[in-house]
């Protein structure tokens, strides 16, 4: 079953990847995300005033503590402790053409940001 967001297949592949990461690299990206509050902002700016985005938002984590919980990933964080370590990508991730769109640099710089922790995961990246 596809998850009910945006960019689904883009969004399930990076989580199905992001899950198996090492639980230290994990907890160190999770540290990580408090130096990143300006562009985590940009991205609750654009949830926030979208009922249906909230709704996706939801959904997304949702999704990820299930994916962890089902892939049984190596270390010993909770699949809520995964999810905390992998959210703000994978909302970047779900909002991508949104963030990447022409004349936001501001969007645009908090993706770059926000997926920088997993660029060696992220679909297409090689």
């Amino acid at each position: 079953m596809a998850p009910p967001f945006r960019n689904a297949d883009r969004v399930e592949a990076f989580v199905k990847a992001a899950v198996q990461l090492p639980g230290d690299r994990l907890r160190r990206i999770d540290r990580e995300w408090d130096g990143m509050h300006d562009h985590r902002g940009v991205v609750s700016e654009l949830v926030q005033g979208n009922k249906a985005l909230r709704e996706e938002m939801a959904a997304l984590r949702q999704y990820i503590e299930e994916v962890a919980r089902q892939l049984e990933p190596p270390g010993d964080l909770i699949p809520e402790e995964t999810a905390e370590a992998i959210i703000p990508a994978a909302r970047a991730l779900l909002l991508r053409d949104d963030l990447k769109a022409e004349g936001h640099p501001k969007r645009a710089a908090a993706f770059a940001a926000l997926t920088r922790p997993f660029r060696d995961i992220l679909p297409g990246s090689g």
